[in-house]
Formats: C-alpha cells, structure tokens, sequence
C-alpha cells in the first residue's frame, strides 16, 4: 500500500506560515508597546525631576523668562505625556486585532489539522485491513499447500 498522503499538506503549510507571520507582528507589537510604555515612564520622571528643579530654581530667582520658558517646557513634557498615551492606546488597538488574526489563523490551521488527523487514522484503518487480509491470504495459501502434500504423500503411501 502507498504511504500516507495528506491532499491539502500544502494548505496547511500555508496556513501555518501565515500564522507565524502574525506570531512574528504580535511580538513586534508587544516590544513596541512596552517600548512607548518606557518612554511614557521616562517622560513622567523627567517631568518630576524638572518640577523639583523649578521648585528649587523659583526659591532662589524670581525671573519671568525663565518663568515663561519654565511653563513652556512643562507644557511640552505634559503633550508629550498625552501623546505618548495615546500612541500606546492606539498600539494596544493593533495588538487586539492581531490577536483576533491570530485566533483566526489558529482556528484555520487547526481545522486542517483535525482533518489530516481524520484522514490519517482511515489510511490506518485501511492500511491495517490490507494487511490482515494479505496475512490471511498467506496463511490461506500455505494451508492450502499443505493440505495438496498432505494429500500427495497420501497418494503416494497408497
């Protein structure tokens, strides 16, 4: 009997590749976003140095241009806090659209999987009739043998 043989074996390689690839986008999504997360964190802690050193600078001089330039700045940190929030959420947006590729992708391969398993435990069912069958073919024949130099030695005793 031939070998087994999954007809849609290229299917599911494809199948399986193309859940990896999304393997491969959703870790890059998770090191950006725990990237953007560490810069959010860096971000906060610059503003809280740069608020301790304002409170230190303003009890020693009372400039308005460094006032001005002081509120500024804050300002700056404070967008950049907002928009770094923002990118995170939009980046956690893209992780959960390709952990629904990904459920998707799983769901097709393992469809395909069921199927080859299904398909591979006829081949054995079959494979193991053929088998019997050829052995009780042999068997047959070999007693069939003997009983034709049973009968010969019968014959010739005779």
């Amino acid at each position: 009997m031939k070998r087994f043989q999954f007809k849609l074996q290229a299917l599911l390689e494809i199948k399986k590749r193309a859940e990896d690839d999304i393997k491969k986008k959703l870790g890059a999504k998770n090191r950006e976003i725990l990237s953007s997360r560490q810069e959010r964190v860096d971000l906060g802690k610059k503003l809280e140095s740069f608020f301790v050193e304002e409170k230190q600078q303003r009890l020693r001089v009372l400039d308005l241009l460094s006032l001005r330039f002081s509120i500024s700045y804050r300002s700056h940190l404070q967008k950049e806090i907002i928009k770094k929030e923002q990118d995170i959420r939009a980046l956690m947006l893209e992780q959960e659209q390709l952990r629904g590729k990904l459920a998707f992708a799983r769901k097709q391969s393992r469809v395909l999987e069921l199927l080859k398993e299904k398909k591979l435990l006829e081949w054995k069912k079959e494979y193991q009739l053929e088998e019997r069958e050829f052995a009780d073919d042999i068997s047959q024949k070999g007693f069939i043998r003997r009983m034709h130099a049973a009968e010969k030695e019968a014959r010739a005793i005779d």
